[in-house]
């Protein structure tokens, strides 16, 4: 069983590489370096690779926007190679048939690629699940919500162990410098492991 530190050095280590190399973008199209600041780095990944299949589709405007696969005629007849995406709300919301944020909370080639047809320049906010950006951590269930980015550090175990460890060291190299020394903190050892005692 891996120690809780451990864990959190891993994790430390991960958003340090990301902060430091960051992540491959394929273009310099402005939704996807908006994506690039929301994403972690393996949806961003993901993201990356949807924008890159949506270019073999090219779109028809008809009522409803059509991704329409380039090579239609090449692909197995089996294979759907027109997808309706559909513009609700004023283009704050993009619906493919093909429902891949329905089932994963990410979205589609296909309607990224009609959002690059309609000019849009950022990830629409609906389009944005916290489970798969940066700020996850803050929608924990209460029995993980210790592992908030910003509370990981107050109330690790390791950390207080650490700290607590490391304060009594000093306290015990201080109090062995002299007897006047020794004597005024082993009393008020003595005192504190009362108050703690009575506290808990």
């Amino acid at each position: 069983m891996r120690l809780q530190f451990d864990r959190e050095s891993d994790e430390s280590y991960r958003e340090k590489r990301i902060q430091i190399s960051g992540a491959v973008m394929r273009g310099s199209i402005a939704i996807e370096q908006h994506a690039n600041k929301v994403y972690t780095r393996k949806m961003f990944e993901q993201f990356g690779e949807n924008l890159f299949k949506g270019r073999a589709y090219q779109v028809e405007e008809i009522v409803k926007h059509i991704a329409r696969h380039n090579d239609a005629e090449k692909c197995e007849k089996w294979r759907v190679v027109d997808y309706k995406v559909t513009m609700l709300d004023d283009g704050e919301w993009f619906e493919c048939e093909c429902g891949q944020f329905t089932h994963m909370g990410m979205v589609c080639c296909h309607a990224l690629k009609v959002m690059g047809y309609v000019v849009v320049k950022e990830m629409l906010k609906r389009h944005i699940l916290k489970r798969w950006t940066k700020d996850a951590r803050d929608i924990l269930p209460r029995h993980l919500a210790h592992f908030k980015r910003n509370q990981v550090v107050n109330k690790s175990f390791t950390c207080r162990s650490s700290t607590l460890y490391l304060h009594a060291m000093e306290l015990v190299r201080l109090g062995d410098s002299s007897v006047m020394t020794y004597e005024l903190v082993l009393g008020r050892s003595k005192d504190m492991i009362a108050e703690v005692i009575t506290a808990s």
